[in-house]
């Protein structure tokens, strides 16, 4: 298999098995010209013009990993940094995180806070039948990656060509002839799917409201008299719901209680903060949550318990925003900054970061709410975008909107890495009977080239060559459905729609220089490593 050459050409510690599912997951979405992991993609196009079978992509994940700290050190494809653009992070300055699903990762019973206290408000506040009380949330029914349309009740997982490749209303899963019919190209142009109708789903706190309207979809369907509102209305209705309880306490106050049953326990996380400081970079804390639930989620991944919180934690990081209302801090110049007075959480007016005296600025307090990309520039003391590495969960304001508009470079955090990884692990039997059945569709299509490109048709074996063709295709369906399947029984492999990269992957190439299962490893690579793809 390629990738394991890649591993022993790269000096990567890694086991051949690991190695192998570690680079095919990365071929989903970082092979160089879109090329499928494991089977060789050839257009019908270019069979017809004689054109070989293009090699499989020598990928990029394997080489990551060849300078960990610690000579010799085996890494598990788990632990593994990709990397989709060249970076070198001696050139870094500063490296900063976002808190929620990227410092800490949630357990699904923090979802489950969202869920229940979402479908109680649905029905106390915004009228919706009994019926809603008995949803169940499942957190595997739908991935990150999605499309939701609002106005249809429909979700929707499309190529990086924008077609539709999966469909479904509520949990029904569309025909192709439906989706076809409703999403089908037309003569206008390709469905861009933007606009107010469109919510992409770019953060796992999608998970909640894509389950609980899904389900009031379902409920309209087989009763409209009890759920008379619109599609688009009942979006809006999860969304402020949802929306409501991260704000109001329903969820923040029962984690303040006891963060324990909802948030993952990483005890590699506060060594890598440590050792990008201990570097000589400014690691700082970017994050949408308010002070007092920053404090709470710190101090639990600090290590201390309920009774013993204290301001420890501050002293791992040069800067901490809190309330930064990110896609606005990244775009608006002309929010106030505010400084956290950390013993009671109240707030001091500023006049913003100043370009110089940072060092006195700063040692009135670190600890900020709101502002403005232009005040954290002013106080890491960046010259350049480019020499900040931001950290984050969220496809549009963690990594979309500071490549755009900042030029800071990226690294996407994607916790679905697992299991893709796994799934690949456990599947290189059918994964190698889909190559060796599209090797056989692929010569048999040069065959048919032959005879008809040189006259030289036998009417008999071309029949014979057709009913072979005919076999291998149906065989080649079932083995593209079960591998499809082997990820999501709906929306298959998360960064592939079919053959084609999905729009998630493509966004990932795009605007991601690198992207890791979790944000602690980045502590199994060198501070100053040197990233290439």
């Amino acid at each position: 298999f390629a990738a394991e050459t890649c591993a022993r050409r790269s000096g990567t510690m890694l086991t051949s098995r690991v190695a192998w599912a570690a680079a095919a997951a990365v071929a989903l979405c970082a092979g160089r010209g879109g090329e499928a992991f494991s089977v060789s993609r050839v257009s019908r196009a270019g069979r017809a013009q004689g054109a070989r079978a293009p090699r499989r992509s020598c990928v990029s994940m394997v080489k990551t990993q060849s300078d960990v700290v610690g000579a010799g050190t085996q890494v598990d494809a788990h632990d593994a940094v990709l990397c989709n653009r060249e970076i070198n992070l001696r050139q870094i300055d500063a490296i900063g995180f976002d808190m929620d699903f990227t410092l800490a990762q949630y357990e699904t019973a923090f979802d489950l806070l969202a869920f229940e206290g979402a479908k109680e408000k649905l029905v106390t506040e915004m009228g919706y039948p009994e019926a809603v009380r008995d949803f169940k949330y499942d957190a595997d029914t739908f991935t990150r990656g999605l499309i939701i349309d609002k106005a249809a009740g429909n979700f929707l997982k499309i190529d990086r060509h924008k077609y539709v490749r999966v469909a479904s209303h509520g949990h029904k899963v569309l025909s192709s002839e439906d989706r076809k019919a409703i999403y089908r190209p037309s003569f206008e142009g390709t469905l861009e799917f933007k606009g107010s109708n469109f919510v992409k789903m770019d953060t796992l706190f999608h998970v909640v409201d894509a389950s609980l309207f899904a389900q009031l979809v379902d409920l309209k369907d087989s009763d409209p008299a009890a759920v008379t509102k619109d599609f688009a209305t009942m979006y809006k209705d999860v969304r402020a719901c949802v929306d409501l309880c991260h704000r109001d306490g329903t969820i923040k106050d029962l984690v303040a209680q006891d963060p324990k049953p909802y948030i993952k326990e990483d005890p590699n996380l506060i060594p890598m903060l440590r050792a990008y400081k201990n570097a000589g970079k400014k690691v700082f804390l970017l994050t949408n949550s308010y002070w007092e639930y920053t404090n709470v989620v710190m101090n639990f991944l600090w290590g201390n318990d309920v009774e013993n919180r204290d301001l420890d934690w501050i002293d791992l990081f040069d800067v901490v925003i809190c309330g930064a209302t990110k896609p606005h801090f990244l775009t608006d110049p002309y929010l106030n900054l505010f400084r956290v007075r950390t013993e009671d959480g109240t707030l001091e007016n500023t006049d913003g970061a100043p370009e110089t005296g940072v060092d006195e600025f700063l040692a009135k307090g670190k600890v900020f709410q709101g502002g403005n990309f232009r005040d954290l520039h002013r106080m890491l003391e960046l010259s350049s975008g480019e020499r900040l590495l931001y950290v984050g969960d969220h496809m549009y304001s963690d990594v979309l909107r500071t490549k755009r508009s900042l030029g800071w470079r990226t690294c996407l955090i994607i916790p679905e890495l697992e299991h893709e990884i796994d799934t690949l692990n456990g599947n290189e039997e059918l994964i190698d009977n889909i190559a060796r059945l599209r090797r056989e569709q692929y010569e048999k299509d040069l065959r048919v080239d032959d005879m008809v490109t040189h006259g030289d048709v036998d009417e008999e074996a071309l029949s014979a060559l057709d009913e072979a063709q005919a076999k291998i295709k149906e065989e080649l369906r079932a083995a593209n459905e079960a591998y499809h399947h082997a990820f999501h029984p709906t929306w298959g492999q998360l960064f592939k729609a079919g053959y084609q990269d999905s729009q998630f992957s493509k966004q990932v190439q795009t605007y991601a220089c690198l992207y890791t299962g979790k944000a602690s490893n980045l502590g199994h690579v060198a501070p100053l490593r040197h990233f290439r793809p």
